[in-house]
């Protein structure tokens, strides 16, 4: 019941962030400065060829060209200087527009005489050479015979709008797509290590999860708290590497076919993919956390099995509520990028990195503080004379799995703020091991035995007839879960009767369960 309200929040999150998705910020912008208004074209595209990023330091660049622009040395001149500063930008075309070389050779001639007679060289950065020319999509100065007004230098409608796409893209409905072999975004070579690194991790991840779930799902009283935050952790793991391998096995999200999107909002599969993959980024920190915080309170507070398990509830809220807060926080402040290496829509914001890394150090000093509590509780136990041989071995299980789980995950969250090739398959194997290690609970001597028992009712039953197959096969696999629950109820029971048996009935602490000895009849007080 726990598991099915969780995962119907998480659902309604998901649908709800998806359909709350806009288009984002549009690439074309209104021209805000008034040198050049009224030119045939009113739109425009940041960064400009000189690399300045906004239109007010495009707008403080025009001032410096103002002599030029006021001089009317040629008619061309305002459309000329202004195709540099604010380029013409259509939505039909990937990237800015800008003027020919012939125009640059138009204006430059016209204007050459007035310039030297005023003592002014013509300026370097405006060198026709680095200018295109046709067929190259590039804005000409209209034919003379052809010119209707001195105040209308230029139609964009007068332009033949023949797309001569460079080699890595192909026209598609008007305008120049990217194909995604392109290598703007990525070497061949590189793109095939990565489906291989992919492939490779993926499915030995997936592998590792799905039994660590199979065997909770079969014995789920096995694993109470505070060992119960493993499941939910192995579980974000599932849906990390289960869409890991669908991208290996149907391409990358970032592609419709052999086209390449560019901006994410083209794509709302490639949009709710990267949300679900922040969700479950954000839910596995937040599980780590819990994890170790209710070991810090069975261990230093000496908090039973039921009294964590009457807090889980509260401990689901927080979790769940707060991985579906930066979904929202993301979508609101378009940090959603496209990166094609991985093929994945990517969420690059800087402040839910460091959200994550906040929280895997809090886990680390609880994990500290929980270790310093477990040898108090062994110096105790040798004090009394009993066997610390449970306790040492619940001690080096939990530190190796702390270990595994902390270490890769915490150089992943600093690797985000890296984007490289070498970065990204080192991220692919950090996260994929962290995970693996996270499944490693479930890996005990009782969950072979009873893989063991599940087999052999299976290999027996397939002996006999399809009729008597399901009637063996359903009496005995009851048998083989009760056997498993009857063995490790006994264990138990086992090491928390005392001589008289008088507080059999007695609520007992993780301690109790896990650290009992044969020897019954020494007080243990805790340290």
């Amino acid at each position: 019941m726990e598991r099915g309200i969780s995962g119907a929040f998480v659902l309604v999150l998901l649908v709800t962030a998806c359909l709350t998705w806009g288009s984002g910020a549009e690439r074309c912008q209104t021209i805000s400065s008034n040198l050049c208004k009224n030119l045939g074209y009113n739109s425009t595209t940041m960064r400009n060829f000189l690399d300045q990023d906004g239109q007010m330091n495009a707008d403080l660049g025009l001032q410096m060209y103002e002599h030029l622009l006021t001089n009317k040395c040629s008619k061309y001149i305002r459309l000329f200087i202004c195709s540099i500063f604010v380029p013409m930008c259509s939505e039909h075309v990937p990237g800015p527009i800008q003027a020919c070389k012939g125009l640059c050779n138009k204006v430059k001639d016209d204007c050459e005489e007035t310039l030297i007679h005023l003592g002014i060289l013509w300026p370097a950065e405006l060198n026709c050479t680095n200018f295109p020319e046709p067929p190259a999509l590039c804005m000409q100065q209209p034919p003379e015979e052809n010119e209707q007004s001195p105040t209308h230098f230029f139609n964009p409608d007068e332009i033949p709008f023949t797309l001569n796409c460079p080699a890595n893209s192909i026209a598609n409905d008007g305008k120049c797509v990217p194909l995604c072999t392109s290598r703007q975004y990525l070497d061949p070579e590189e793109g095939a290590i990565f489906e291989i690194w992919v492939a490779v991790w993926s499915i030995i991840c997936l592998v590792f999860t799905l039994f660590g779930l199979i065997t909770f799902i079969i014995q789920p009283k096995r694993f109470r708290w505070p060992a119960r935050p493993i499941l939910y952790l192995t579980a974000c793991g599932f849906v990390t590497c289960t869409i890991y391998l669908i991208r290996w096995i149907e391409g990358p999200y970032t592609c419709a076919g052999n086209l390449a999107y560019e901006k994410p909002a083209e794509s709302l599969s490639c949009v709710g993919i990267s949300l679900i993959l922040l969700f479950c980024d954000i839910a596995y920190t937040l599980w780590w956390t819990v994890f170790c915080f209710v070991w810090f309170l069975s261990a230093m507070k000496e908090w039973s099995t039921e009294a964590i398990e009457r807090i889980s509830s509260r401990l689901h809220a927080v979790v769940w509520i707060f991985s579906a807060i930066p979904m929202f926080y993301v979508l609101m402040s378009n940090h959603i990028t496209i990166n094609h290496l991985s093929g994945f829509c990517e969420v690059t914001n800087k402040v839910l990195v460091f959200f994550q890394l906040f929280f895997m150090v809090l886990s680390s000093i609880l994990a500290v503080l929980t270790s310093v509590a477990l040898k108090n509780v062994r110096k105790t136990l040798l004090i009394a004379g009993r066997s610390p041989l449970k306790l040492e071995r619940l001690f080096y299980r939990l530190l190796v799995i702390s270990i595994g789980i902390s270490v890769p995950y915490f150089m992943y969250l600093m690797c985000q703020l890296y984007n490289t090739f070498t970065i990204a398959l080192t991220k692919l194997v950090l996260r994929k091991t962290s995970i693996i290690f996270a499944t490693l609970w479930v890996y005990s001597p009782k969950t072979f035995d009873m893989w063991r028992d599940l087999i052999c009712v299976y290999k027996r039953s397939s002996s006999e007839s399809t009729d008597q197959n399901k009637n063996i096969f359903t009496s005995l696999l009851p048998k083989v879960f009760k056997n498993a629950e009857d063995s490790s109820t006994k264990s138990s029971n086992n090491t928390l009767i005392n001589n008289n048996k008088s507080i059999i009935d007695e609520k007992k602490t993780i301690f109790d369960i896990f650290f009992a000895s044969t020897s019954h009849n020494v007080p243990v007080s805790r340290v």
